[in-house]
C-alpha cells in the first residue's frame, strides 16, 4: 500500500497528539512505581531504578481511599443518572415541541456553559448551608446536573429522527409521553451514552466544589483526597501518582465500555448545524 506526502503526514501529526496526549499518563504510571529518593533526586531518570507497589500498598493502607473512591463513585453515578433523567426530556421539548420562544430559551440554557462555576459557589453555598445539606454527598453532585452540553447532544440528536415516526405513533393513539419512552429513548442510546461519560467524568473529576461543601476527611471524593496526601503525608510524589493512577481507572474502564456508542453519538449529534 503506498502513501503520499499528505498522507504520511498526517499519520504522523495524529502519532504526535496520540503520544502527547499518552505521554502524561505513562508519566503518572511510572513515577508511582518509584521511591521517593529517586523523583527528588537532582539526577533525572525516566525509569525507576528499583520498581515497587509500596506507594500502592500505602495508599490503600495508610488512607481512605477507597472510602474516597466510593464517594466519587455516589457522586459520579448520582449525576450521571440525574443529568439523563433531567437533560433528556428538555432536548426532546427543544427539538420536537413546537413552543413560543422555544430558541431563545434553547441558546439560554446554552449560555449556561458561559457561567464559571466560580461565579455561582457563594450562593450555592448559601443555599446548601440553608438546605442542611453541607457535608453530604448529595450536595457535591446536584450542582452539575443538567449538562447544557448534555441538551445540545441530545438535541441534535432528536432532530435527526424522523418526525413521520411520531405522527405515525399520534394517529395510534400514543401520548406524548409515550412516544418519549417508547421511540425517542431507545433511538437515542449512542447519544445518551456520550452524555452519561461526559456527566460521570465531569462529576469525577470535579474538585472545587467537593472541597468546598464537604468537610469531614471520610466523606471526601477521590479527587479532594489525593490533593489531602499533600497535607497528611507531606509532599510525597510518589504517592500521589499512585493515588491518581488509582482515581484513573475507572475512567478509563468507563469509556472502554461506552467507547463505541459515545463515538457514534457524537458522528451522528455533533456534525448536525
Amino acid at each position: 500500500m503506498r502513501y503520499n506526502k499528505k498522507t504520511l503526514l498526517k499519520r504522523a501529526l495524529e502519532i504526535l497528539i496520540i503520544l502527547i496526549w499518552v505521554f502524561p499518563l505513562v508519566w503518572m504510571v511510572i513515577t508511582s512505581l518509584k521511591l521517593e529518593e529517586e523523583v527528588i533526586t537532582k539526577t533525572f531518570s525516566f525509569w525507576p531504578q528499583n520498581p515497587t507497589f509500596a506507594n500502592y500498598t500505602k495508599a490503600f493502607t495508610s488512607t481512605y481511599i477507597l472510602n474516597w473512591m466510593g464517594n466519587s463513585f455516589i457522586v459520579a453515578i448520582g449525576a450521571m443518572l440525574l443529568t439523563l433523567i433531567v437533560d433528556a426530556p428538555i432536548a426532546y421539548a427543544f427539538a420536537k415541541i413546537r413552543f413560543k420562544g422555544r430558541n431563545l430559551l434553547f441558546w439560554a440554557v446554552m449560555g449556561g456553559m458561559m457561567v464559571p462555576f466560580q461565579v455561582l459557589i457563594v450562593p450555592l453555598y448559601m443555599q446548601f448551608n440553608s438546605y442542611g445539606m453541607i457535608n453530604t454527598l448529595a450536595a457535591a453532585f446536584l450542582p452539575r446536573v443538567a449538562l447544557p452540553i448534555g441538551i445540545f447532544i441530545l438535541k441534535q440528536f432528536y432532530e435527526g429522527i424522523p418526525s413521520d415516526l411520531e405522527e405515525a405513533a399520534f394517529i395510534d393513539g400514543a401520548s406524548r409521553y409515550r412516544i418519549f419512552l417508547k421511540i425517542i429513548l431507545p433511538l437515542g442510546q449512542s447519544a445518551m451514552a456520550t452524555v452519561i461519560i461526559l456527566s460521570f467524568i465531569n462529576a469525577w473529576n470535579d474538585f472545587l466544589w467537593p472541597l468546598i461543601v464537604i468537610n469531614d476527611t471520610i466523606k471526601y471524593t477521590i479527587t479532594v483526597g489525593i490533593a489531602n496526601f499533600q497535607g497528611t503525608h507531606g509532599t510525597q510524589y510518589t504517592l500521589i501518582m499512585a493515588g491518581a493512577a488509582v482515581a484513573s481507572i475507572p475512567q478509563i474502564l468507563f469509556y472502554i465500555f461506552f467507547r463505541k456508542k459515545i463515538i457514534a453519538g457524537i458522528a451522528t449529534s455533533g456534525l448536525k448545524g
